[in-house]
């Protein structure tokens, strides 16, 4: 670890672009320490490009339809509920609110960025630096494929959908693309949705076949090939590529099969995302501390101020063994003890490093989807692939005795419930908002109360301009070439 330490001030340096408390880009010293070895390049990687550590977002789950808020008159529940009121309600200005209100509120765009900072970094010296071949080709393998996922993230937040009516992604703007830690004085401009999603496919066309070769000894903690297929076949799917969707889910599925039964779990709790136990977990990422930090407004006397909403608990039959093990159970007491499903049941506390993983689950429901497409499309036997793979999950995840496979036959019929089954398997894992966005930015609801009174429903329309996230006053105010978000 002293030899990481030693170089964190190369990355401290290079991510000065982005400070708050520095200029938008900023010269760096010619003084720094560099890295001179691989070992100490992925030392590096491993501390400032992997997110193990700190919190990047711990709120968008507030976004979707799968949290729901809850008022009562405690101060903590209160507290939490005006805090985090501008997330839940979809206001445009919703990152500044929370910085205004808490200036270590978590910035969506500032931390993706200063991981793609580090992956860039990592990519400017892995032909610099001296070690074996192979080893500098596991690192540019990881470095391509985990800045392919942060850019996925925020093109996904701050950008229109790539497919969906009222959408152009040639015009559309999605983020700046920054590719390398070279520090310059000019500002950078959006490129455009499919320019963002272009490079995403070009680096991981990349990096696939330099994991494959140098990366198979790579940790759970570590981007190796098959999670580089997954990212893909999700890049795919919200393409609308269904042909590539499948073809890189097909490989997923062949490198890792497995699904966890859940009728054989024993305990009173299963982390299906835990890297350490999980047979489903290709690739495990993301700090305990951003998924633990909820529910918002925990405490002993009231019902926490946001929770899984009752809309989501409801979708689930009462034989689905996932209703059991994929939420956290919270108490409070009033006259009784109350129990109630608060948070994700899905990651581990205490053992494994992730909070959140890359599973063989998505693989089936990403293939499933593409083939719901097609047979939407006129491939008849499409549909058959589609209800095989989702048969196969669900008989993983109801109780055994009263589980009958779905034989719905309409391609139409089959896409509404496979969106549902998406919803309850993918649950608080960072989909749903990035789904309701690509399946047509539907109309949802939240309500919300802050002070005794009535409740206040807030409404966001179908293909609402609010499905964009604004972009946080600081980044515009240093880049003068940013464009912000109708």
């Amino acid at each position: 670890m002293k030899t990481y330490y030693k170089y964190i001030v190369l990355i401290c340096l290079a991510l000065s672009s982005f400070s708050c408390k520095k200029g938008f880009l900023e010269e760096s010293s010619q003084d720094m320490v560099r890295p001179t070895t691989t070992e100490a390049l992925n030392q590096l990687m491993t501390g400032e490009a992997y997110t193990l550590s700190g919190i990047t977002h711990d709120y968008s789950e507030l976004l979707s339809d799968d949290i729901q808020a809850n008022y009562d008159a405690n101060t903590i529940v209160v507290a939490a509920l005006n805090k985090f009121s501008p997330v839940f309600t979809w206001e445009k200005n919703m990152i500044d609110r929370l910085l205004e209100v808490n200036a270590s509120s978590p910035n969506i765009w500032y931390n993706y960025y200063i991981h793609i900072k580090g992956c860039n970094v990592v990519l400017d010296y892995v032909d610099k630096v001296s070690g074996s071949q192979a080893e500098k080709d596991n690192i540019r393998g990881q470095a391509l494929a985990l800045r392919s996922y942060y850019y996925l993230m925020l093109v996904n937040f701050f950008g229109k959908p790539y497919t969906g009516t009222a959408v152009n992604p040639e015009t559309d703007l999605g983020v700046p693309l920054i590719l390398t830690a070279e520090v310059s004085d000019a500002p950078i401009s959006r490129a455009t949705v499919k320019q963002v999603y272009s490079q995403l496919e070009s680096d991981l066309l990349t990096a696939i076949p330099l994991l494959d070769a140098n990366g198979a000894g790579n940790s759970i903690y570590k981007f190796n090939a098959t999670a580089a297929r997954l990212l893909l076949s999700r890049i795919y799917l919200y393409m609308g590529n269904w042909d590539g969707s499948i073809n890189y889910t097909n490989q997923v599925i062949a490198k890792k099969p497995g699904l966890k039964n859940y009728n054989e779990i024993t305990g009173t709790a299963y982390p299906i995302n835990g890297a350490l136990v999980s047979p489903e977990v290709i690739w495990g990422f993301g700090s305990l501390t951003e998924v633990s930090s909820l529910p918002f407004g925990n405490q002993q006397v009231a019902k926490a101020s946001f929770t899984a909403s009752d809309d989501l608990l409801n979708s689930f039959e009462p034989n689905d063994i996932r209703l059991t093990y994929n939420f956290a159970n919270s108490v409070y007491v009033t006259s009784t003890l109350n129990a109630y499903k608060s948070k994700s049941g899905k990651f581990a506390t205490s053992g494994n490093v992730n909070s959140k993983a890359f599973r063989t689950a998505e693989a089936y429901l990403n293939r499933a989807e593409a083939n719901i497409q097609k047979a939407i499309q006129g491939n008849a036997g499409a549909i058959n692939s589609a209800l095989a793979d989702l048969n196969l999950l669900r008989s993983n995840r109801i109780k055994t005795a009263n589980y009958a496979p779905i034989t719905i036959s309409d391609p139409q019929a089959l896409y509404t419930f496979y969106k549902a089954e998406r919803r309850r398997e993918l649950s608080l894992e960072d989909h749903r908002w990035f789904d309701l966005r690509r399946w047509g930015m539907p109309s949802i609801q939240h309500t919300i109360q802050v002070t005794a009174g009535a409740p206040t429903t807030v409404t966001l329309q179908q293909n609402d301009s609010r499905y964009t996230l604004g972009i946080p006053s600081e980044a515009l105010n240093r880049n003068t070439n940013l464009v912000q978000n109708p």
